[in-house]
């Protein structure tokens, strides 16, 4: 399988206090051979939650980035313009519904731990 991380994948892919490291790590073990993916978005989610709630420096979080990308083998770097899908309802559903929508035309599924994304690109890592 083919996989775009969502911000959270990532945060909790790096910071071991993350509730989910574990379950991001056990799940990655059940599937090495998965090809997985970051994009922009995801990348500066990552940024900004370690420097918002891990107290990094933005070169801590530059740094740390870096140090998951060695694990994620793919880079999304088009980013067409947003065609949101309509189980967007609220503000809180657009980049959910716009990495799903890379995720698919990438012929990626959207990793994430969020189980309130109602579209088929999301993948429920449990």
């Amino acid at each position: 399988m083919k996989y775009l991380f969502d911000v959270n994948i990532l945060v909790a892919w790096h910071h071991t206090q993350h509730h989910f490291h574990t379950r991001v790590h056990a799940w990655r073990g059940r599937n090495a051979s998965a090809h997985l993916s970051s994009c922009a978005i995801s990348d500066l989610g990552f940024i900004r939650v370690s420097m918002s709630g891990y107290n990094y420096t933005l070169q801590m979080a530059e740094v740390a980035l870096e140090a998951v990308k060695r694990d994620v083998t793919g880079y999304v770097n088009d980013l067409p313009p947003p065609k949101l899908a309509r189980w967007v309802l609220s503000h809180k559903h657009t980049t959910d519904a716009y990495l799903c929508q890379l995720a698919t035309a990438h012929g990626l599924q959207l990793a994430t731990f969020d189980n309130r994304i109602k579209d088929s690109a999301a993948f429920l890592i449990s």
